[in-house]
């Protein structure tokens, strides 16, 4: 419940932090992806309840987003990094 209550009140920091500052400056772009990253790590950890996957969601969205960023926009790069998240959730399986 905690993971929730944390992820929407990144959510509204995001959507602020958004909306105030432009994206032209490397402090500002490394903050977005932090506040980014965080968000998307405890609503995955809500959905997920496994810190593993969480982790590999949130690394799965910034490298999604970093792409976009580079103008990397092909409908590839998805589906190419959609199966290393899948064979790296296996790779950290515990046996």
């Amino acid at each position: 419940m905690w993971c929730l209550i944390i992820g929407i009140s990144f959510l509204s920091v995001l959507s602020w932090f958004v909306n105030t500052f432009p994206p032209e400056n490397i402090p500002f772009l490394i903050l977005f992806f932090v506040i980014v990253g965080t968000t998307t790590f405890f609503f995955s950890l809500f959905v997920f309840k496994i810190v593993r996957r969480a982790l590999l969601v949130t690394l799965g969205v910034i490298i999604w987003l970093l792409l976009r960023l580079l103008g990397l926009r092909d409908f590839y790069y998805p589906l190419l990094l959609i199966p290393i998240l899948i064979s790296l959730e296996i790779l950290f399986q515990k046996r």
